[in-house]
């Protein structure tokens, strides 16, 4: 591949500056790069190849080859390029010149793609992988220099470095025991994911960088026109909502779930979670809205001629390659129902002051709790693993769970007030020796206590004899008074851990 090739391959021309040939690059690897990609196939890496290979020829370019390529009077004599994306074992000890975040609650590795321009030794020395660790630091994201897929998988990475961290500081061989560790390992690293973004990530210089801003308001604020979209099954509620919109009618956001804008009709009904079409606003956007910096509008796009019709803007389809996949809910399929939104952005706080020092707090108490689920369920530390392990091959032990109701309840009160209920019901319902309708004194609802006393077998003496062998027909002594206690507040604060 020679300089041609590459301005052709990339689309280059001659007005196009350095910081325009970097938004170019990203904004093609986005679509083909595999890290990009759920679905990876041979044609998609060879691409990713080609287009990384372009830009490194055209990085290191000189204004000789480009003015050969473009003519002197067309392209000037400035050189475009500069020495800081040569490939080989160089790269790999090259220092990162990015913002500092000396705040950040952990160092991020910094990765860059691997060029087609490598030795045989360095063929090797790669194993196969696209990118390779160029630096490691408390470093901000710079779209123009780091590619969105490579700094999505350096924040998985860091949040994976904490998670493993805490489970060795438990010192536990085998974590196999633990309930629900895979679910709930996932579900602590998707939130790690998300304050550890939002850590290396400066909203507005990446918004800035990201797209221009559309047009001012009377007062000089930028307001920015983002593209976006809806989409459903067809069949589906939200299909036929959406199938109903008219071409410019005005949507609203109803409710944010995680990263996510719910939207709704004018009659307030949900519509589903708009999809922008650049995932990279994702990390700008929604952080100003959830600080309230800024005001929305969304608007259903209106298309050709700005005709009427009532499905005006609509697409529906059957092939799924018509849809562009985010990874956000479209599905790939038959059948789906798409509408274009326009969704304009208005910064309301253009002087909005980035801090990420109050994060560290949020990520320190996600691994408090997860050192803590651990330890309760560490072999060696849990003296009631083997008891739950026996109710848990039991259906009817099995199937109590605290529902949300309870998880809310035992918010307000706090653990210690539900262990005092829990010792009063023992000492009342449980522990004389004599018990007129044993068997019937625990409610099967009603209190969170109720629950993990069936749960635990401890709702009656007939079942604290099978699953606790302790005999029935006598007082109980304190010391099995807070042995049951402790199994139940075991596994409550299992439930609520689980759920929380």
């Amino acid at each position: 591949m020679n300089t041609q090739d590459a301005i052709e391959l990339l689309g280059i021309v001659p007005e196009d500056d350095e910081r325009e040939i970097k938004r170019k690059y990203h904004k093609m690897i986005s679509r083909f790069h595999p890290d990009s990609l759920n679905e990876v196939r041979k044609a998609h890496i060879q691409r990713a190849q080609e287009i990384n290979e372009a830009y490194r020829i055209l990085s290191q370019s000189d204004s000789r080859e480009m003015q050969n390529a473009y003519g002197t009077e067309a392209y000037g004599t400035e050189a475009h390029g500069t020495d800081n994306h040569k490939s080989g074992k160089r790269e790999q000890h090259q220092e990162w010149s990015g913002e500092w975040n000396e705040a950040a609650f952990i160092p991020r590795n910094i990765y860059l793609h691997y060029s087609m321009n490598l030795s045989e030794e360095e063929r090797k020395e790669a194993q196969g992988k696209l990118y390779y660790q160029a630096a490691c630091g408390k470093y901000m994201w710079d779209p123009e220099e780091e590619d969105f897929a490579l700094f999505l998988t350096s924040i998985r990475h860091a949040a994976a470095v904490l998670l493993e961290r805490t489970e060795n500081a438990v010192n536990a061989e085998d974590l196999s025991s633990v309930p629900d560790l895979k679910e709930y390992r996932f579900r602590i690293q998707a939130k790690l994911f998300e304050y550890l973004s939002m850590q290396y990530v400066n909203p507005l210089l990446v918004l800035d960088s990201l797209m221009k801003s559309e047009s001012t308001d009377r007062k000089g604020q930028k307001i920015y026109r983002v593209k976006a979209f809806l989409a459903a099954e067809a069949a589906s509620p939200e299909g036929r909502l959406i199938a109903s919109l008219q071409s410019g009618e005005y949507l609203f956001p109803k409710a944010f779930h995680g990263n996510q804008i719910q939207l709704m009709n004018k009659d307030k009904q949900v519509l589903g979670y708009l999809h922008m079409e650049d995932d990279r606003l994702y990390f700008c956007i929604i952080p100003l809205l959830k600080r309230h910096a800024a005001q929305v509008k969304f608007l259903v796009q209106e298309e050709g001629s700005g005709t009427n019709e009532k499905n005006e803007g609509i697409n529906n389809t059957t092939n799924s390659s018509n849809f562009r996949n985010s990874g956000r809910g479209i599905k790939r399929g038959n059948n789906k129902l798409k509408v274009n939104i326009d969704f304009y952005f208005r910064l309301e706080d253009e002087n909005y002051t980035y801090n990420s020092s109050e994060l560290n707090l949020k990520i320190a108490e996600i691994l408090n709790g997860y050192e803590k689920y651990l330890r309760k369920y560490n072999p060696e530390q849990d003296q009631f693993c083997d008891l739950f392990a026996r109710l848990s091959r039991s259906n009817f032990r099995s199937r109590f769970h605290l529902k949300d109701k309870d998880i809310q309840y035992i918010r307000e009160k706090g653990m210690d007030t539900i262990r005092s209920h829990a010792s009063d019901f023992v000492r009342t319902r449980l522990a004389p020796a004599q018990i007129p309708n044993d068997g019937k004194q625990t409610p099967m609802r009603g209190h969170p206590v109720f629950l993990a006393q069936h749960a635990t077998g401890c709702c009656c003496r007939g079942c604290l004899y099978k699953w606790h062998r302790i005999p029935a027909g006598v007082q109980l002594t304190e010391e099995q008074q807070e042995y049951i206690v402790d199994v139940l507040m075991a596994w409550i604060e299992r439930e609520y851990n689980r759920n929380a």
